[in-house]
């Protein structure tokens, strides 16, 4: 039987549409932001006794100028999503009518900030190819209108997410995941008076020294735990409101990743578009057997980076996704016959690190000359720094090596912590061949594939074979591939 309702329910999704009234909230911070210059200079001649008189004036002025700014730019800007695609007009003296087809989409982000959470609205930004900029940027949009921008692929909510322990974990061992924690504790400093906090460290150490705990091994350990436990208990914040849950949605042509419970951020990127990915296990992630999958995809945005991760991820996990985009698992990447560094390029690290080890030794002995740490304080810290340089290294020379499989290349390399960086040599836009002095000496070259997000590099391989790479990558990007 055929559905009779359909062309009507077509021709509703045609028609224009504006985003909710709440889009005032954001759009009168744009507003500000733009009417910044105004606003810093009338307030620069309400200061003045020559304009004190008409500072009420220009106040109420300036108020209907950032308000009518916004309702202007809330009342003339619409959209709708018709069989061409997506179409946006905007503008009150000069309008402007953009069309943005289907095909041309390369990414749309979703957020939901905290003061859109209650009105369950959200802000839609789209990139396209062949432009350097945002075209769309749509702030409260309601969930009907989202759906109908995102086609109806939307991340289903049953998809179960990564569990919380391993996201939390990822916390621990992913350094980016740590600026929002130190951002916490230095805003929290902001706080304080440095005064009033030495004040306090004093009266704190004049109490134990009166009741004999100042030297207690078990206060310290107490101590300690305690901040231990609050970088616990914040991590756990962060957590809760950035990155959990964590649901991945992956169909035959997109993947779109949906992460936080306060301030919800949604990623969507076409299969096709992605340009390489990283696998990531640091050093903390392997006792546990975690990784990180990190998608880069394809966008011309100079602001924002198509790319997002999957943390908390298993081994059984990352295969099942690469193999997904017709890649080897990472059992698979081992087994092929990777080509290692020669061994002078491993000898020549070990001297670059020998002599930072050395420095650093003597960065200690001045210390301590100075009374700033004591001896056995920097003998610990100088055998730490020492072990950890020489471990690396050592980890990095035992398992490292590339491959090109398929027209694929394979880079497995790092040190106490592993990285695996899979490119289609085909997304290569520009090949470099470095070559310094003792590259030269020894008849080898650096080289970096670049794409359009990310870039692999091979620290050290032969000139011919670097020269084969690249007549190999020129050959499938003719147009693109310079030197």
């Amino acid at each position: 039987m055929l559905n009779t309702d359909m062309p009507e329910q077509s021709a509703a999704t045609e028609h224009w549409q504006r985003s909710s009234i709440w889009a005032l909230l954001p759009l009168l911070v744009k507003s500000v932001t733009q009417w910044a210059g105004v606003i810093l200079g009338g307030a620069y001649l309400s200061f003045n006794d020559r304009f004190q008189a008409y500072a009420p004036y220009g106040i109420t002025a300036l108020a209907l100028l950032i308000l009518g700014s916004a309702v202007l730019n809330w009342r003339y800007t619409q959209f709708r999503v018709s069989a061409q695609g997506i179409e946006l007009r905007r503008g009150v003296l000069q309008k402007e009518h953009l069309l943005l087809a289907n095909s041309r989409i390369q990414e749309l982000q979703v957020q939901q900030p905290f003061y859109f959470r209650l009105l369950r609205l959200f802000t839609v930004s789209l990139d396209s190819a062949g432009s350097q900029q945002q075209e769309f940027y749509l702030t409260g949009l309601t969930s009907q209108q989202l759906a109908l921008l995102q086609g109806d692929v939307q991340v289903d909510q049953t998809v179960p997410s990564t569990p919380f322990f391993r996201i939390w974990l990822a916390t621990l061992y992913n350094k980016h995941l740590w600026l929002p924690l130190l951002a916490v504790f230095g805003a929290a400093q902001s706080q304080f008076d440095g005064e009033l906090f030495e004040h306090w460290f004093a009266q704190g150490r004049e109490v134990l020294q009166q009741s004999g705990l100042e030297q207690s091994f078990t206060l310290q350990i107490a101590a300690s735990l305690s901040l231990l436990l609050l970088v616990v208990l914040v991590l756990v914040l962060m957590t809760w409101i950035w990155l959990y849950p964590q649901r991945f949605l992956r169909d035959g042509q997109q993947l779109q990743l949906l992460q936080g419970t306060f301030l919800k951020k949604s990623q969507r990127i076409q299969t096709k578009r992605v340009q390489m990915l990283t696998v990531r296990q640091p050093w903390l992630a392997r006792f546990f057997g975690h990784f990180s999958l990190i998608f880069h995809g394809f966008t011309n945005s100079l602001e924002q980076k198509s790319k997002f991760a999957l943390l908390g991820q298993t081994g059984d996990d990352i295969n099942q996704q690469l193999q997904a985009q017709q890649l080897l698992a990472l059992s698979d990447i081992q087994k092929l016959p990777l080509q290692r560094y020669v061994p002078a390029y491993f000898r020549r690290l070990l001297v670059i690190r020998g002599i930072i080890i050395l420095l650093f030794c003597l960065l200690v002995v001045v210390l301590w000359q100075s009374s700033v740490i004591a001896l056995s304080t920097g003998a610990v810290v100088l055998f730490v720094a020492s072990f950890w340089l020489l471990a690396d290294l050592w980890a990095y020379h035992r398992w490292h090596g590339f491959c090109v499989q398929d027209q694929v290349l394979y880079l497995w390399h790092g040190g106490l912590g592993q990285y695996w960086q899979i490119l289609p040599l085909q997304q290569v836009q520009k090949v470099q061949l470095v070559q310094s002095l003792f590259f030269h000496r020894q008849q080898l070259v650096q080289v970096k594939f670049s794409t359009a997000n990310g870039s692999v590099t091979l620290a050290a391989i032969p000139n011919q074979q670097a020269q084969d790479l690249y007549v190999q990558v020129l050959k499938l990007r003719p147009d693109s591939v310079s030197r």
